[in-house]
């Protein structure tokens, strides 16, 4: 294989499993609902209506602990102590 086609085969393979890897990360909630959903700003980006657990009563502004799957879905775990 020539260099470049190793290259490619490397950037593939790396968007592939940080594309439908698992993980967490920390965000800000940007606007609350009361459908159980929250919208937050990640490093990511913004992702609107993620779903929080019950226990979780979020205020806007509060640093939160979010979990998401390679499906795409993104959960708030709760508010990170001040």
């Amino acid at each position: 294989m020539t260099r470049r086609a190793v290259r490619a085969a490397q950037s593939a393979s790396q968007r592939a499993v940080t594309q439908r890897g698992a993980g967490w990360c920390l965000a800000s909630v940007t606007a609350t609902y009361t459908d159980g959903t929250v919208d937050i700003s990640t490093a990511r980006g913004p992702i609107a209506k993620v779903r929080r657990l019950k226990s979780y009563a979020p205020t806007v502004g509060e640093t939160v602990m979010v979990t998401f799957n390679a499906d795409g879905n993104w959960i708030v775990v709760g508010a990170l102590a001040s």
